[in-house]
């Protein structure tokens, strides 16, 4: 006689968990409107500095937390997707750039390689954001980062790194990746970051930061800190471009008495050195240098800019100046302090390299007390991040 076999019923939400991926509604993109990016004008010049555009996008876990930075309850994965969407929005259409998505995580919602490198579309990009559907399993980050020491072997020209992830319980284990990336593709690499995290998970804040140093090149940033189309816009700008801001040529000569460009009325610098390598307040000063995070040594891709105060000097032999270090808010105020010294020191010792005698230079630390800009925004802390001269002695 045949036996009836009963199967007990399984509902769609049992296999979802069976399978790890937790049951999700599909990401949502609230309205975008991107501001210009990278985008010449009367006062600056931007030249693109980045040829590919490589994202790893955590889909751990983790992220299926709800975030605590809304109250949409959109959960961390979420919006660390429409991040990604609006910095997509925000790239230049006319850009010549490649572009490629890997995902990590464990499970049914890992999609590992999702977009392999390739001439960058917007449309590509969100097409390959969107087979990001779950997140699920562990975070081992050093497994993509690690693949993507493969992934980067088609990659053209310059690369940025971005990683957007929650940081929470990633394994040191890629630190020694990315310093593996960083070995193998050297100044072609910059690693930036964006932070998705609640407050619990603070330290996973401070660990992708630690990725960009370990590069010595890019920076870190938080979804909060996006949450506006302008800043999107300057975090965009500074990952993919080089920004010069270019200084009027002043028609009247009796207004611009010390000749360095900038009126007097605007000047805070008068009797600027003629030649002298001035800021936006006529100040003798260098703007442009990039120390990378927590670092006081002068890149060799900046050491050349230097040789405007070689010169200056040389043909000055009187001259004695003073070395001022400045730092953007970010960080602790007493060791942003202590990193200005060191980073006038660098500058200083440079000089001497250079054959100008140490005893008419002196150095300052400023720390992030003396802002030029806002520290709101990257524009703004690239701008106070500098490092001026004051004359002391003709």
């Amino acid at each position: 006689m045949l036996k009836k076999i009963i199967i007990p019923a399984v509902s769609v939400t049992g296999l979802a968990l069976l399978s790890g991926c937790a049951t999700q509604q599909a990401t949502s993109y609230p309205s975008f409107t991107a501001t210009s990016v990278g985008q010449n004008s009367s006062t600056a010049d931007f030249k693109q500095k980045t040829d590919t555009l490589f994202v790893v996008l955590d889909a751990s876990s983790s992220t299926n937390a709800v975030y605590d930075g809304n109250s949409s309850g959109n959960t961390i994965f979420d919006v660390e997707k429409q991040t990604l969407h609006n910095i997509n929005k925000s790239i230049p259409e006319n850009i010549k750039l490649s572009s490629g998505l890997r995902t990590f995580g464990f499970g049914f919602c890992s999609n590992d390689l999702v977009q392999d490198i390739s001439s960058y579309s917007a449309n590509a990009v969100q097409s390959g954001l969107d087979q990001a559907q779950c997140a699920s399993g562990g975070s081992p980050m050093e497994n993509a980062l690690s693949a993507a020491a493969t992934d980067l072997d088609k990659a053209p020209g310059n690369i940025a790194l971005l990683v957007i992830s929650d940081g929470h319980n990633i394994s040191s284990r890629a630190l020694t990746a990315t310093q593996a990336l960083e070995d193998k593709f050297g100044d072609r690499l910059c690693v930036y970051s964006v932070w998705v995290g609640n407050q619990e998970n603070q330290d996973g804040k401070a660990f992708l930061q630690g990725l960009s140093a370990i590069a010595g090149c890019g920076t870190g940033f938080t979804a909060a800190e996006l949450n506006s189309s302008p800043a999107v816009a300057s975090f965009v700008e500074g990952m993919l471009f080089n920004k010069t801001v270019l200084t009027p040529v002043i028609a009247t000569v009796n207004n611009d008495t010390d000749g360095d460009g900038v009126i007097n009325s605007r000047d805070k610098c008068p009797g600027t050195s003629k030649g002298a390598h001035v800021n936006s307040q006529g100040c003798w000063s260098f703007n442009e240098l990039e120390f990378g995070f927590d670092k006081a040594e002068i890149p060799a891709q900046y050491a050349s800019l230097f040789d405007n105060a070689v010169h200056i000097l040389e043909v000055n032999p009187s001259m004695t100046v003073q070395i001022e270090g400045h730092t953007d808010s970010r960080g602790d105020a007493n060791y942003n302090q202590g990193l200005s010294v060191r980073r006038a020191q660098a500058v200083k010792d440079h000089l001497v390299s250079k054959g100008i005698d140490a005893n008419r230079i002196t150095v300052k630390g400023f720390g992030e007390s003396n802002p030029l800009a806002t520290n709101d925004t990257e524009a703004g802390r690239a701008e106070n991040r500098r490092v001026g001269f004051t004359i002391t002695g003709r």
